[in-house]
C-alpha cells in the first residue's frame, strides 16, 4: 500500500487508482499519516520544508529515483533530474530572464515544458489540470498554461511532480519508444536554454542518453529535408555524428535505393543542436564528402522541424 500512496502524493496514479486511494484515505487514519510524512518528504526532495523522517525520505528517493522505467524513458527521466538540479541553482530573479531563443522567460519555459509533458500524462491516463481537451497540441496547450498565472514555485513543483508521475507511470504502462525520445530531446535543449540566460554550468547527456536522442534527431532528418521538399529521390547520406554518444547513420532520402551519395561528418552535440535550431546551419562545422550541393541542402534543411 505503501507504494501506492507514494505514488497518488506524486500525482502518479490513473483516475481509478487515485479514486481507489481516496476513498481510502476517508476512514484509515494510518495511511492519511502516511501521505502527510510522504507530502513532507516530497517537499524536502524539491529543496523545501523540514527533512523528514529518513525512512520516509528512502521511500520517496526509492519511487522517484530508481525506477524500473523503459531503455526508451531512461534519456528523459536523466534530462528531467538535469532540469530540476539547474533549476535549484537559480536565483529568484533569473525566471524572469528571457530566454535567448524564446520571446519567453525561464517561468515561461518551464511552464511550457509542463504544457508538452500534460500530452504525455493524458496519453497514460493520469490525471490533467486543466483537463487536455481533444485537438490540443503543444502550442496551444501551452497558450493555455501561460494563460494561468503562477508563481515560479508552484511552475516548478508542477513541472516536476508531473514528470515524476510519468516516469513512476511507464514502470506499468508503455508508450510509443520516440514519443519519450522527443520529450527526453526538448527537455534536454529547453534546460540548455536555460543554462544559457542564467550563466550556469549544464554537462550534456551520458554518452547513452545522447546516441539515443541522437538516433532520433538522425532520423527526423530525412523528413525535414522533405518538408522543404529536398527531392533527391534514389539518394542516401550517410550522417557520422563524432564524440561520445555518437554513431553512424545511412539515411534513404526517398524512392528507390540508389546508395549513398552524400557523407556528413560532425560533431553529434553540434548536430542535435541544429536540428534544434540553435545553430545556424552554415555555421556548423561539417565535413561534406560527394554530392557537396545536396550536403548544404540538407543542412538548411536540419532545423525545419524543430519544436517551439
Amino acid at each position: 500500500m505503501s507504494s501506492l500512496l507514494a505514488a497518488w502524493t506524486m500525482h502518479a496514479c490513473d483516475r481509478h487508482e487515485s479514486d481507489a486511494v481516496e476513498d481510502h484515505l476517508k476512514s484509515c487514519e494510518t495511511c492519511r499519516a502516511e501521505v502527510r510524512a510522504f507530502a513532507q518528504a516530497a517537499q524536502s526532495l524539491a529543496g523545501k520544508g523540514t527533512p523528514p523522517p529518513k525512512r520516509v525520505r528512502e521511500k520517496m528517493v526509492t519511487a522517484v529515483g530508481t525506477l524500473d522505467i523503459p531503455s526508451y524513458a531512461k534519456a528523459y527521466a536523466a534530462s528531467v533530474a538535469a532540469l530540476d538540479a539547474l533549476l535549484k541553482e537559480i536565483d529568484a530573479h533569473q525566471w524572469t530572464g528571457v530566454v535567448a531563443h524564446e520571446p519567453w522567460s525561464v517561468l515561461d519555459l518551464v511552464v511550457h515544458l509542463t504544457a508538452t509533458d500534460n500530452l504525455v500524462a493524458d496519453h497514460l491516463g493520469l490525471l490533467v489540470h486543466p483537463a487536455v481537451q481533444p485537438g490540443e497540441d503543444p502550442d496551444s496547450r501551452t497558450d493555455v498554461l501561460l494563460a494561468m498565472p503562477r508563481s515560479q514555485d508552484t511552475a516548478w513543483q508542477d513541472w516536476r511532480r508531473q514528470a515524476e508521475a510519468i516516469c513512476y507511470a511507464l514502470t506499468n504502462k508503455t508508450l510509443p519508444p520516440d514519443l519519450m525520445l522527443s520529450r527526453a530531446y526538448e527537455t534536454w535543449i529547453h534546460a540548455r536554454d536555460i543554462a544559457l540566460v542564467t550563466h550556469k554550468d549544464l554537462p550534456p547527456p551520458p554518452p547513452d542518453h545522447l546516441h539515443t536522442i541522437a538516433d532520433f534527431a538522425a532520423r527526423l532528418l530525412p523528413h525535414a529535408a522533405a518538408y522543404r521538399r529536398v527531392a533527391r529521390p534514389g539518394n542516401a547520406v550517410r550522417l557520422v555524428l563524432a564524440g561520445p554518444g555518437g554513431g553512424t547513420w545511412t539515411l534513404p532520402l526517398g524512392g528507390p535505393d540508389l546508395g549513398v551519395t552524400v557523407e556528413m561528418t560532425m560533431d553529434v552535440i553540434q548536430f542535435c543542436l541544429l536540428m534544434a535550431d540553435r545553430r545556424e546551419p552554415r555555421a556548423v562545422d561539417v565535413m561534406i564528402r560527394g554530392d557537396v550541393e545536396l550536403g548544404y541542402d540538407l543542412l538548411d534543411a536540419a532545423p525545419a522541424l524543430a519544436p517551439r
